[in-house]
């Protein structure tokens, strides 16, 4: 449990000599704790290179394929989506660290890409893109005359 040093011995004193449900308890210990889902949704992204592929990965937990978009436009790599919120389902939230809503992800790709052979994968939160690198033509030896 995470409480700020401060606050800790009052909070105790009054759960020893106050009855407060627990629920109540947890809001307070919580209250000043630092909102992590301040600031826009920025999914993590990994990009790697084998001799054959580039390769992204994005973190995406909690989404489905449906909720987002991948596109090549002008050999720039586009993935955008939107996050929903948590549903409420009779639950009452006492801390949540899970970032949520419309994100965009640019990255400008080399030309050296075969653009008609990429491929992606959704599977346990993670999407996985390959991006087949063309295969390099031998160069020529030009005579100067």
């Amino acid at each position: 449990m995470l409480v700020r040093r401060s606050n800790f011995p009052a909070l105790m004193r009054e759960r020893t000599t106050t009855p407060r449900t627990l629920s109540n308890w947890l809001d307070e210990v919580f209250e000043d704790a630092f909102n992590w889902t301040e600031g826009p949704f920025v999914p993590e992204l990994n990009i790697y290179e084998t001799d054959k592929a580039f390769e992204i990965t994005v973190e995406l937990p909690g989404m489905s394929k449906e909720d987002f978009d991948i596109s090549l436009d002008n050999n720039v790599l586009t993935i955008s989506g939107e996050r929903k919120a948590h549903e409420e389902n009779g639950r009452r939230y006492h801390r949540v660290e899970s970032r949520f809503g419309t994100f965009s992800r640019s990255m400008p790709l080399p030309n050296v890409i075969d653009a008609e052979k990429i491929e992606a994968n959704y599977e346990n939160g993670v999407l996985a893109i390959t991006i087949p690198k063309l295969k390099e033509k031998a160069g020529r030896k030009i005579k100067v005359s």
